[in-house]
């Protein structure tokens, strides 16, 4: 099994849950692979690198970070770094997912920022680019 590593409460946003979806699917031995995305949880330095970061970028918007894209071959966002981040100020256990995306440096209004509902969703979504992106990779390899 694993090792998961779910930041210290200490310094979660206050009243934050992971979502029990989430927590049944990183707990579990079989966690499926969303190659090209990977859960933050089994890489302790890298979750609280990037959690640091998203305290600095966003001081006042608490994100979580709990899955990341780190696709050097270009395949995926051009080989930049994507993070998806539970909203730390959502206390449904639930919460909404925002992504920072380091290729597009640009501020945008949490209003106009892109989300996905809930883990759930993100699930299915990761589950079809990984598909996408895993055939990608296959065909370039057959060319």
């Amino acid at each position: 099994m694993n090792k998961i590593f779910l930041y210290d409460s200490s310094t979660l946003p206050p009243e934050f849950n992971f979502p029990k979806s989430y927590m049944q699917l990183v707990l579990d031995p079989a966690v499926p692979n969303l190659e090209p995305w990977k859960f933050l949880c089994f890489d302790m330095p890298m979750a609280l690198n990037y959690y640091g970061a998203m305290l600095q970028k966003y001081p006042d918007k608490p994100l979580v970070p709990f899955a990341i894209v780190d696709d050097p071959s270009g395949h995926f966002n051009d080989g930049y770094v994507v993070l998806a981040c539970f909203d730390g100020d959502d206390k449904s256990g639930d919460p909404i997912i925002y992504y920072h995306d380091y290729s597009n440096p640009k501020r945008i209004s949490w209003s106009d920022r892109y989300f996905i509902s809930n883990f759930n969703a993100w699930l299915e979504l990761a589950e079809e680019e990984s598909s996408r992106y895993k055939a990608e990779r296959a065909d370039d390899e057959i060319d």
